[in-house]
């Protein structure tokens, strides 16, 4: 199956909020994207929309959080005390495929788009984390997220909080971005 990838456009909102809600049981996740828009919580560039025959039938929304530090850690110093944050992630999610077309390879091409995408749209980035099926993930690189110190900040299933690697990722022997993940407040008013 043909599909054409490329970002999100404000003309597609209306086609991608059919996409969310005919792809989940609830509104929630249409109701979060049209919150972390608003609250400007996205990447643009990394807003990904897959068109077919001119018709959207998919969406992935990526957005901007940090990890933070509780407590100060050597090389993440904070003026004044107060929390570290120790580098920015993005955040996978929520991803949609219209019911129909689902396992047809719309949302691996997502995926895969992403990853391509995202050395170039957020540079320095070092991760980005999802919370979705152990079964999925893995199959692009995904990883459990906790053996790299990247926590939640509510109880989930180890095997279900993943985080991908990017370039930008420190190698052995550097600093590793660790903390708890502060997603968009959009994500604790919606969800």
């Amino acid at each position: 199956m043909s599909v054409a990838l490329r970002p999100e456009r404000e003309a597609d909102f209306p086609a991608i909020r059919a996409v969310l809600l005919g792809a989940f049981p609830q509104p929630a996740e249409a109701d979060l994207v049209e919150a972390l828009r608003a609250e400007e919580a996205h990447v643009p560039d990394l807003c990904l929309v897959a068109e077919r025959d001119g018709a959207i039938v998919g969406h992935l929304f990526t957005t901007v959080a940090a990890l933070e530090e509780p407590e100060p850690r050597a090389g993440s110093p904070v003026a004044g005390g107060g929390v570290a944050v120790s580098a920015p992630l993005l955040v996978l999610g929520p991803m949609a495929v219209e019911p129909d077309l689902q396992r047809a390879g719309i949302g691996a091409a997502l995926i895969g788009e992403l990853l391509r995408r995202v050395p170039a749209a957020a540079p320095g980035v070092p991760l980005v984390s999802v919370l979705g099926h152990p079964g999925y993930y893995p199959r692009f690189g995904f990883e459990p997220a906790r053996p790299l110190g990247v926590r939640p900040p509510f109880d989930v299933p180890d095997e279900a909080w993943m985080a991908f690697r990017l370039p930008a990722y420190p190698p052995p022997g550097e600093p590793q971005p660790t903390g708890v993940v502060r997603y968009a407040d959009a994500f604790s008013a919606v969800t």
